[in-house]
């Protein structure tokens, strides 16, 4: 009914559909707070602010978001995007 809760397996069934129309291989909802609280350090809301909204410390957001941070370093080859550029020009 409209105004209710959604299950746990209905929520993985709309990502594990979404996951099959896109080929992305592995997602989980944490990703979705991790997009959240990104999205919403991005712009300028305190991170006080960030960590109560999530219901975690600020500390934790700190360091969660460099650890997402230096990952994504790991996992995207800026390289690549530079190349990208060149082509464009």
């Amino acid at each position: 009914m409209a105004g209710e809760p959604i299950g746990e397996r209905y929520l993985k069934r709309i990502i594990d559909l979404m996951c099959e129309r896109e080929n992305i291989t592995y997602f989980t909802p944490h990703f979705l707070r991790h997009t959240f609280v990104t999205i919403q350090l991005s712009n300028n809301i305190p991170v006080s602010t960030v960590a109560a909204l999530v219901g975690d410390t600020p500390e934790t957001i700190c360091k969660d978001e460099v650890h997402a941070s230096n990952l994504m370093d790991e996992i995207i080859n800026l390289s690549s995007f530079e190349k990208t550029k060149e082509i464009k020009k």
